[in-house]
């Protein structure tokens, strides 16, 4: 079986790694993820058959990093680490295989990974439906039949609707996210702004406004060649904020 362990304490992580060794040697165990986005590279590149995730670490925790984990249709089983009664059992009501409680030990951790070796990977719970982060993400993942991208939220330029999708836009290239413009604008309102019913963009990327051969008023970004319209409805609001930050 290969493991991987993620935790943002080392001896949380060596520990681990001992104990599960002890219980069988022959496990291969991934033992140096300090944080969920690491953890979800690793799981991309290395493929676990189970991921312990502590729910609590910086630049992507232990719950987005089993969604993106899921969606990218990994067959990495899921078990959560975390000193948080609460979270711990809002993760098990939704399907994870299992939770543990630091400090782990190891009578528990057999417990969990007799229990994992019964679980059909393909039958694996859904932990799409996790609860909310309590930490507002960094990174959003394009998935795709050509695997996943990990898009860093300070790359992003500008959101747009493409049907039941969202396309991002960056200096390097668009990709395809599976979540709605709603979602996103409610999520990041701070650092995007809505142009259109179709379109948010970043505000602090903002270069100017103008308005087009036909009369429709656009907005150009530093980073982004071809301006994004701005409809008449949200034009007002626009030119609001800006005079906002310039004062």
């Amino acid at each position: 079986m290969k493991i991987l362990i993620a935790d943002d304490e080392p001896l949380a992580r060596l520990r681990l790694q001992s104990l599960l060794l002890e219980i069988d040697p022959k496990f291969t165990v991934f033992a140096n993820a300090s944080n969920g986005l690491s953890a979800l590279e690793q799981c991309i590149k290395e493929k676990p058959d189970l991921a312990l995730l502590d729910i609590r670490m910086p630049k992507m925790d232990g719950l987005q990093a089993a969604i993106e984990i899921t969606k990218a249709k990994l067959k990495t089983s899921i078990v959560f680490i975390t000193a948080y009664d609460e979270h711990a059992l809002a993760a098990f009501d939704n399907n994870a295989i299992d939770y543990l409680l630091k400090p782990v030990k190891k009578e528990r951790l057999e417990q969990m990974l007799e229990k994992a070796k019964r679980i059909d990977f393909s039958q694996k719970g859904d932990l799409t439906n996790l609860p909310a982060s309590p930490v507002p993400r960094k990174h959003l993942c394009s998935h795709s039949h050509l695997g996943t991208k990990i898009i860093n939220l300070n790359d992003i330029l500008c959101f747009k609707a493409d049907n039941k999708y969202t396309t991002t836009m960056t200096t390097t290239g668009s990709f395809l996210l599976d979540e709605s413009l709603k979602a996103l604008e409610e999520e990041f309102s701070l650092q995007f702004f809505r142009v259109h019913r179709n379109a948010l963009v970043k505000i602090n990327a903002i270069k100017s406004l103008g308005k087009n051969s036909a009369g429709q008023h656009e907005v150009f970004m530093t980073g982004l060649d071809t301006p994004i319209t701005v409809s008449r409805r949200h034009h007002t609001a626009l030119n609001k904020l800006l005079r906002s930050l310039t004062k």
